[in-house]
């Protein structure tokens, strides 16, 4: 399957992403490192620009964002590490390459938020 067929039947399955800040539990540092063993897939979508995206993130620290806006679709790589309890993330391409810090909620089963600065970013499942 080609990553756009993907990222169409993905969107599909995570139209409806939303949570009640009742059910919002801040994931630590430590909690974030088990998520990712081996390799963690998830798929979302971004609160401020937009998009859906697939992200497939490595223990090692390495990731692969695959993205699309509904008229344009995009691939980048990138870097993660964590810092205290938030996880930060650089793209080659992204956010201007500059790394970007996100604290992680659990938001409901597999359901997931990233908030940066204040502000709710991305909101996502985990698939794998």
């Amino acid at each position: 399957m080609n990553v756009k067929k993907l990222l169409f039947s993905l969107l599909l399955m995570f139209v409806a992403i939303s949570a009640d800040a009742s059910e919002r539990v801040k994931l630590t540092g430590s909690q974030i490192v088990d998520r990712v063993r081996g390799y963690e897939v998830i798929a979302g979508v971004s609160n401020q620009a937009e998009y859906n995206f697939m992200v497939v993130a490595y223990s090692n620290g390495t990731r692969e964002v695959y993205w699309n806006d509904g008229l344009k679709s995009g691939t980048d790589k990138g870097t993660h590490r964590i810092a205290g309890d938030q996880i930060c993330v650089t793209w080659q391409k992204s956010f201007a390459g500059k790394e970007q810090c996100f604290e992680v909620f659990k938001i409901g089963e597999s359901k997931y938020e990233s908030w940066n600065n204040g502000k709710l970013a991305f909101t996502y499942y985990k698939i794998r």
